[in-house]
């Protein structure tokens, strides 16, 4: 486009843009401009988390009006500076936790906690619900051509489901009984990590019984709904009153948070990766008593990147099953609007290809 006396406008790119709680409308924004030592990226795939779609419903805070959300991405590169390591053409996808590298925290190796650090498509730094997206070469890591690109974007996810099983090392190898309490994508995903790494008898609990079915299919022993069945009770006949060692917390609400220490026995551990709800009520006297130990996990570090990527391209996890929906950018705010009402839980992973 020109504007008047031969100025040129900003070139434009189509994107999926937050306006506010319950609006997403498909427009032109502008396009980014490559920075030094960044790689410009044009996005294949970008799925949509759990946490944009409560960042759509206006509940978290965490997405700033208006914005394009999307951190769940993977693309071909469009753009490098002169002495890249990338070249135009190549398959990517990108680390969006964009963190420091020199506070105290990072060189500990938490750069998933960085408090300098920023995040993809949350608060107000813009996303990969878009044509294109822009960003420091030490964050984008590049796949081969028999992984998809709808495969790649779900690298993210996969990642999140990875540190939270490190979180209990070698620890799982004994572990007689572990819960996973919730089957969305992030807890179908730690099933099936827990099976990779040999895990014994896994219970997974749901209000869903569309999304137990998917565990039962993905490797649970044993599925569970809450709504129908007390699930202490229901784990205490399982295990014969042993109940499970460790349990893993995939949706971050306050039920499913008291239901992840319900179903621990005496000096048993939950991992905590669900972030939906900020305060909670548990019974600090159960924790106490019975010495419980609940771990959170955040995010990855791009180690636990790298070898998600690894585990997709060499198909040692099962993606088909968890991907409800593939379909154009420009679908994008009916897709939203679907997710946001979907009470049977039929819908898991949508995937938007700009």
């Amino acid at each position: 486009m020109m504007g008047g006396k031969g100025n040129r406008c900003p070139p434009e790119m189509k994107a999926l843009v937050y306006t506010g709680p319950g609006q997403m409308e498909l427009s032109q924004w502008e396009k980014p401009v490559r920075g030094e030592g960044e790689v410009l990226v044009k996005v294949k795939a970008v799925g949509i988390c759990g946490s944009d779609v409560e960042g759509y419903l206006g509940k978290t805070g965490r997405r700033i009006p208006p914005m394009i959300m999307g951190h769940e991405f993977s693309g071909e590169v469009a753009e490098v500076g002169g002495r890249s390591k990338f070249r135009v053409g190549d398959r990517v996808v990108v680390q969006p936790k964009l963190y420091c590298g020199s506070c105290s925290y990072c060189q500990m190796g938490f750069s998933n906690i960085c408090p300098h650090g920023q995040f993809l498509g949350v608060m107000s730094r813009n996303g990969a619900m878009a044509e294109y997206v822009s960003v420091g070469e030490q964050y984008v890591f590049g796949f081969g051509e028999n992984t998809t690109y709808v495969e790649a974007s779900m690298v993210e996810p996969l990642a999140v489901a990875h540190r939270a099983v490190s979180k209990l090392g070698t620890a799982i190898d004994e572990a007689k009984y572990l819960l996973v309490v919730g089957a969305g994508t992030i807890g179908l995903l730690v099933l099936q990590i827990l099976r990779k790494q040999g895990a014994r008898s896994v219970i997974v609990s749901d209000l869903s019984e569309y999304r137990l079915e998917k565990a039962r299919e993905l490797g649970a022993d044993y599925a569970i709904n809450p709504g129908r069945k007390n699930l202490k009770a229901a784990i205490s006949e399982i295990t014969s009153d042993k109940m499970v060692d460790y349990s893993f917390e995939a949706v971050g609400l306050n039920p499913t948070a008291v239901d992840s220490l319900e179903g621990l026995r005496i000096g048993g551990t939950a991992v905590w990766i669900g972030n939906a709800q900020k305060m909670i009520e548990i019974d600090m006297q159960q924790i106490v008593t019975t010495e419980l130990t609940v771990k959170g996990t955040y995010i990855y570090t791009d180690e636990d990147y790298v070898q998600c990527l690894n585990l997709i391209e060499e198909k040692a996890v099962s993606l088909e099953p968890l991907i409800s929906v593939q379909t154009e950018l420009d679908n994008g705010p009916e897709v939203f609007r679907q997710l946001a009402e979907n009470k049977d839980g039929r819908l898991l992973k949508a995937i938007l290809m700009p």
